[in-house]
């Protein structure tokens, strides 16, 4: 049995895909994958709560895009952005893709993850192959596309490939935006995979560093942003954290401050 400082285990199972925990710590649940680092967190007395701060991160998408009515979330973890968008956008339509049957079942069980919900589709397969598949056989557009695909080892290794990234601009709407969890202090791959993000998005990337994380969302949008517009944020993101109870003030000042001139100088 693993140790998780003063939590307590409540599930453990192996499947060939690896280890999988639940871990109660206090009002805190979450999720592990065998290792020490949580996969997902959830408030178990407020479920519709983001309570990491890189999954607060990835909702600064909605700065970009504030009123999404599809939205397509690539890697489960214990269902936090789903139930986030359920509670606060209830004419949203999202659909799921998860390569591990055990992540889905235990999301329903431990997590609070609805099962009958007409809004929620999931899909058990690869996270590359599915979006290829939409871009290929179907005419579906997403307004968000939100990826936090990762395994024990890190991210999974298909959805950051040239191809994925291309399929993921083909499935977005106009007005689509592409948030993605990245881990920055793995500098190479880092580089490799915004280099990539920013070649199938023609250079309409964002980074959007989590404070004392070692996570990086990178927003990517089918549409130009320039600094002014971020700047004119300003007037409505206060009301949008007293409503959707996220840092979004705090991820606006981080993209205004990080992104003037960033993305030119990384990729030169």
């Amino acid at each position: 049995m693993r140790l998780y400082g003063d939590g307590r285990l409540v599930h453990q199972a192996q499947s060939d895909e690896g280890v999988i925990e639940v871990v109660d710590s206090g009002d805190s649940r979450s999720l592990h994958f065998g290792t020490h680092p949580r996969q997902s967190s959830m408030r178990i007395s407020d479920p519709a709560y983001l309570d990491l701060s890189y999954t607060q991160a990835m909702m600064g998408a909605l700065l970009l895009n504030p009123v999404p009515r599809r939205v397509l979330i690539v890697g489960l973890g214990g269902g936090s952005l789903v139930k986030f968008l359920l509670h606060h956008f209830p004419r949203c339509q999202i659909d799921v893709v998860e390569y591990r049957q055990d992540v889905i079942d235990v999301a329903h069980q431990f997590f609070g993850l609805p099962d009958q919900e007409p809004r929620l589709n999931i899909t058990r397969g690869d996270g590359y192959l599915h979006v290829s598949q939409l871009f290929y056989e179907t005419d579906i557009s997403y307004d968000l596309l939100l990826v936090d695909a990762y395994n024990h080892n890190g991210m999974a290794a298909s959805v950051g490939v040239q191809p994925f990234f291309d399929a993921c601009v083909g499935i977005m709407s106009e007005d689509g935006v592409m948030s993605i969890n990245l881990w920055g202090s793995d500098r190479p791959g880092f580089n490799t995979t915004m280099q990539r993000i920013n070649q199938s998005f023609h250079g309409r990337t964002m980074l959007l560093p989590v404070e004392n994380k070692g996570n990086v969302i990178a927003l990517a949008s089918r549409f130009a942003v320039s600094h002014s517009e971020l700047k004119l944020l300003r007037q409505q993101v206060d009301d949008w954290e007293m409503r959707y109870r996220i840092n979004l003030p705090k991820s606006l000042q981080n993209l205004i401050r990080q992104n003037r001139n960033f993305i030119s100088r990384l990729f030169a």
